[in-house]
């Protein structure tokens, strides 16, 4: 971030609206001083992904993810952050500033970069439909795919031989080197040669539908036959999936979606009507790739040929997916019958036959890990002491400890053995579990710093013992402390602290997002936590051992607060609140 002006990003954030930017994907409807929607990140019914229109921040009660505009953008659009501080920039009409750090002619590079894999995107369509794309337009009728999809999904021939990028982009030294980089070319001991000849060429693009690069299949003769554009600065296979920005808004609009294992099995499910499938870009899926596929939708269907090949990928695929799995996550796995994939079930039964399909066969994830560790292990007392002692090690890896716990129960009673690794948590480094202990906040905490940050005003009527509240938890305590310097400085009660606090500390952007939209804390909670914020301020440091005349004045104090507490109870008796 340290090449923009901080001066600069404040006028970017200044000049955006969150609201309008979240609007485009979120149906936001008016919620007390805040908006709410479903939450793009995640699946869900009921609305839990709340907009402060005043803060310019957001966040979600249900899967935690929160922070300001550029964060929108990075998290769900796939905008790095420059690229997404300039696209604020420039749709505000503010001149991006000269930056010594960044090398010069870096943006012009990179659009210059984009605009080569777009063009060479047309130009392997073209010769699609020219005159030595027959072969590869026989294939396509004989796999049934219309002209729709060959169009939209923008497929594509390059020639055999050599010479054809050349021949659409020039062959100066300058250009070769251009297309090398971008991985169009490739330089051997006789120069630069195409990469890709006589194949049906598929256009990868990135989260935001840019062109980064291209899955080739042989015609004919030769190998592989399937070929990736090489890692370059912009198709990095491990995080890539075909079919991902043209199917984002179909599978959050149905929630639903379908992993399959190659490009033909997208698009033959797109040319049936279901818009929902994704795929790896010919190697196994990855953690990265199941990420991607997690934030698109949390019941996502693993369909998988039902040879062995198919049940090993599957398999790989669970075991990649262990340390991600949470227990609001429902993946499923769907095995199809021996010999089919499923563009050739599409092609033989239909859409709705394979839409039905995948709502009955599917199984769910532990099932089919229990089915999978049942087949590794044999039979057999040997075969139940090997399914444990793997069941054991793959159990290790996971994150959600409630759902290891439900998993173990399941292996246990399915082996009649007692694992004893998976119940051993990794203990925390000391400095790691102080860190933790550190940001943890209890409701009350939680509630006072929401109740502060939505109404700042408050800072000037708080006790002068409400500096220490928060000094055993230095990063909470630091923000804190920002936060009543901030509001002495402020000209007025209405300066947005908690959009100047986000600013200032990134790290803590989705807590202060967390605060300022939770349901409003009104006066009489308010008083009411300011009074238990100082009653445990003052156990913490009854606590550490006080001489008797302090001792004694403390719990004067606190004798004090409680009776304050209880006249307060009665108050929202008395109000039915």
């Amino acid at each position: 971030m340290s090449h923009f002006p901080p001066s600069f990003l404040d006028e970017v954030m200044a000049r955006s609206d969150i609201v309008e930017i979240i609007g485009r994907h979120v149906e936001l409807k008016k919620s007390g001083t805040n908006l709410m929607g479903l939450c793009p990140f995640h699946h869900e019914k009921s609305p839990s992904f709340s907009v402060s229109p005043d803060k310019q921040l957001y966040y979600c009660f249900g899967c935690g993810k929160g922070g300001g505009v550029f964060q929108f953008l990075m998290e769900h659009d796939g905008y790095s952050f420059p690229e997404a501080v300039e696209y604020l920039a420039e749709k505000s009409g503010l001149e991006i500033p000269q930056d010594s750090e960044r090398k010069p002619g870096d943006e012009a590079r990179q659009q210059q970069a984009f605009d080569m894999l777009d063009r060479a995107s047309d130009a392997m369509s073209r010769a699609l439909h020219g005159e030595q794309g027959g072969k590869a337009r026989e294939y396509l009728k004989n796999r049934g795919l219309p002209a729709a999809i060959i169009r939209d999904y923008r497929l594509g021939y390059t020639p055999a031989g050599y010479g054809f990028m050349n021949k659409v982009f020039g062959s100066d030294a300058r250009t070769n080197s251009q297309l090398e980089a971008v991985g169009l070319l490739f330089k051997g001991d006789h120069g630069y040669g195409d990469r890709f000849r006589d194949r049906l060429m598929f256009t990868i693009c990135d989260r935001r539908g840019r062109v980064v690069g291209f899955g080739g299949r042989v015609l004919g003769e030769g190998e592989p036959k399937y070929l990736n554009s090489p890692e370059t600065r912009w198709f990095h296979k491990s995080s890539l999936l075909y079919g991902f920005s043209e199917h984002r808004d179909s599978i959050r609009k149905t929630k639903q979606l379908v992993i399959v294992e190659g490009y033909m099995d997208v698009l033959a499910l797109a040319a049936h009507g279901l818009k929902i499938g994704l795929a790896p870009l010919g190697t196994a899926i990855g953690e990265a790739q199941i990420r991607e596929i997690f934030r698109l939708c949390d019941s996502p269907v693993f369909a998988f040929d039902g040879d062995r090949a198919g049940r090993q990928a599957a398999w790989r695929a669970l075991d990649r997916m262990l340390p991600l799995l949470k227990a609001e996550l429902t993946p499923r796995f769907l095995y199809l019958p021996e010999g089919e994939d499923p563009d050739s079930l599409l092609k033989a039964k239909g859409g709705e036959a394979f839409q039905q399909r995948i709502d009955e066969d599917s199984k769910p994830v532990l099932e089919t890990w229990l089915t999978g560790l049942k087949l590794l292990a044999g039979q057999g007392a040997d075969g139940r002491a090997r399914m444990a002692k793997k069941a054991d090690a793959m159990l290790a890896t996971m994150t959600d400890n409630y759902l290891q716990q439900a998993w173990r129960q399941e292996v246990e009673q399915a082996t009649g053995i007692s694992l004893q690794q998976g119940r051993q948590r990794p203990a925390l480094r000391p400095n790691e579990l102080q860190s933790k202990q550190q940001s943890e906040l209890n409701h009350v905490q939680e509630r006072f710093l929401a109740g502060l940050l939505q109404r700042p005003a408050r800072f000037h009527s708080l006790p002068d013992i409400a500096a220490g509240f928060f000094v055993d938890k230095d990063g909470i305590n630091l923000i804190y402390s920002r936060a009543f310097s901030m509001q002495a400085d402020a000209e007025d009660d209405n300066t947005d602290i908690a959009r100047q606090l986000a600013q200032e500390f990134p790290d803590y952007q989705t807590m202060i997002s967390r605060w300022v939209n939770q349901a409003t804390v009104q006066d009489i909670e308010y008083k009411s936590l300011v009074l238990d914020m100082e009653a445990n301020d003052i156990r913490r440091r009854m606590k550490r051992g006080l001489n008797l005349d302090e001792s004694v004045r403390l719990q004067k104090r606190l004798s004090v607060l409680q009776q304050q507490q209880r006249q307060l109870s009665e108050q929202l008796s008395d109000t039915g609140a």
